[in-house]
């Protein structure tokens, strides 16, 4: 049965200290942070997820092709079960395994990475530094010398509950494609995963394409998607299952797909979604408006100059997030072995603790 209330807060461990905003993006910049910003952004890896009754992905996996209907049609609005961290919710063992195994599969050369982080971590802790008051956890461990930032939800199958609106119907592939990038920030080497939620069709040959067995040959009879199954328990489920399929997709291919109600045409909606796509380096936004599920004006647009234009204008916020990161980095280096937990009440500033084990 679907949760039809949030789950509780797990316990939290003891207090380390309590950051505000204030405190980084106060600090002052050294002669060396001039032109902060990313660059030397890389397509690492990527995978999907199968909606099988044990957690399995396919490696590179693919994302659904951006393929709008020809004739304007109705919509139903969202239903079913919609997880807030699909890889938690279909591998709540070990979560960013996934990523690690995909990366290992297809870049076999290790690389020196600084951190390792989902874009749904790294953008809540550049929301508190603009003020966002939202509260949200989540863990730091420490593993071969990389600081990994994992997202915590309450349970691993937290849901997104009272989901309404078109924004997981409107795709006509429902896959959750789960993407890899490598890139450097402020002189960090960063690792960042994020989901994506589709590619524009290109005529230049495909990077590399798996030859072991077609993708839709293998999804046939399956549902692929993000919202997921309940699954039940047997032994299968403590163990990742790895398949081969799919075709790499470049980034400059990638989509970020929103879709709103036409009242809210006049609203500035590509604003409140630009520190999400600069951490994600999505360089094309789909917005697509909707009366009550009929579709007729969908944006396309390519973003990329607008990324570095929102770069150049929030270097202070940058700064700051860079601070932070590097703070963390600190903090978990001191702890070792010992693995944190970042906590953001509803009130007050952004605890750092021990975590506390459940």
């Amino acid at each position: 049965m679907p949760e039809l209330v949030p789950s509780p807060d797990p316990p939290v461990g003891d207090h380390i200290e309590t950051i505000s905003p204030e405190d980084m993006l106060d600090k002052k910049a050294s002669p060396e942070m001039a032109g902060i910003g990313i660059s030397g952004t890389e397509f690492i890896a990527s995978y999907n997820w199968l909606d099988e009754c044990f957690p399995k992905i396919i490696i590179p996996g693919k994302p659904p092709l951006w393929t709008p209907p020809l004739i304007r049609r109705q919509l139903q609005e969202d239903k079913g079960i919609f997880y807030r961290d699909r890889n938690a919710a279909s591998y709540p063992k070990h979560p960013i395994e996934p990523a690690i195994v995909s990366v290992m599969q297809m870049h076999s050369t290790p690389r020196h990475v600084d951190v390792f982080a989902c874009g749904s971590t790294l953008r809540k802790l550049l929301g508190f530094l603009q003020g966002d008051d939202r509260p949200f956890r989540m863990l730091v461990e420490v593993i071969a010398g990389t600081v990994h930032l994992i997202r915590r939800e309450n349970t691993p199958k937290e849901q997104i509950l009272g989901v309404r609106g078109y924004g997981h119907t409107f795709p006509e592939a429902s896959i959750s494609h789960q993407r890899i990038l490598g890139y450097r920030f402020c002189g960090l080497d960063m690792m960042v995963r994020y989901e994506g939620d589709g590619y524009i069709k290109s005529d230049k040959t495909p990077l590399k394409t798996s030859n072991k067995v077609d993708l839709l040959d293998l999804l046939g009879g399956l549902q692929v998607d993000r919202a997921g199954k309940t699954t039940s328990s047997d032994d299968s489920e403590s163990i990742l299952h790895v398949g081969n399929a799919g075709e790499e997709v470049k980034q400059e291919q990638v989509f970020d797909l929103k879709t709103r109600s036409v009242k809210r045409q006049a609203e500035d909606i590509l604003a409140d979604e630009m520190p999400r796509l600069w951490i994600a380096q999505i360089p094309n936004f789909i917005l697509a408006f909707h009366d009550r599920g009929h579709f007729a004006n969908v944006q396309i647009q390519n973003v990329r100059d607008k990324l570095k234009d929102w770069e150049a204008q929030n270097q202070s916020l940058l700064r700051g997030f860079f601070h932070l990161l590097g703070h963390i980095i600190d903090r978990a280096g001191e702890y070792g072995d010992s693995q944190l937990e970042i906590v953001r009440p509803a009130e007050g500033g952004l605890e750092i603790r021990n975590e506390r084990l459940t």
